[in-house]
């Protein structure tokens, strides 16, 4: 029987292969860093919202963390004209030397033709669920990974400071 795989072993590093932290107070540090101006890009049909795109939000879940997972709460539902989708983004921690919950949720408007009510679903884009399930899948991971920290945008729309 082979024996278990320690918690140094696992660690994430960073490109020179070094531990990225090796304590609980050194992961905080990381993870309550605002994330890197280039990252940040604006919503202009969210009166220019700041976000984190869903490339380097998994780019920094998989650097942060040894092993992540999304897992999706029921089916997408439509609520009003919106596609909304529910998910549970999974971390392990390897300090903790446990699995850590966050809850997200994502909501994206159903596309329907130009001129069209919104609710009107005769006139439905013929690509609208492809693209919109996904995005709002992305903007639920988003949401999730906001509330580990300050590296995953958690602060980007706010205007209060301690």
């Amino acid at each position: 029987m082979s024996e278990l795989i320690t918690t140094d072993e696992i660690l994430p590093l960073n490109e020179k292969g070094e531990q990225l932290y090796n304590s609980l107070e050194s992961y905080k540090k990381i993870v309550g860093t605002n994330p890197k101006n280039a990252w940040v890009k604006a919503n202009p049909y969210a009166n220019n919202a700041k976000y984190l795109p869903i490339g380097i939000t998994e780019e920094l879940l998989s650097k942060i963390f040894p092993f992540w997972q999304v897992e999706q709460h029921g089916e997408p539902k439509l609520i009003g004209n919106s596609v909304v989708i529910s998910v549970n983004l999974k971390v392990y921690h390897p300090i903790l030397g446990q699995w850590l919950t966050y809850s997200g949720i994502g909501a994206v408007p159903v596309e329907v033709q130009k001129g069209a009510h919104p609710t009107d679903w005769t006139k439905i884009n013929s690509k609208a669920l492809h693209k919109n399930v996904p995005a709002a899948m992305s903007f639920a991971v988003n949401n999730a990974a906001k509330k580990i920290g300050k590296l995953f945008g958690s602060h980007l729309n706010r205007n209060e400071t301690l």
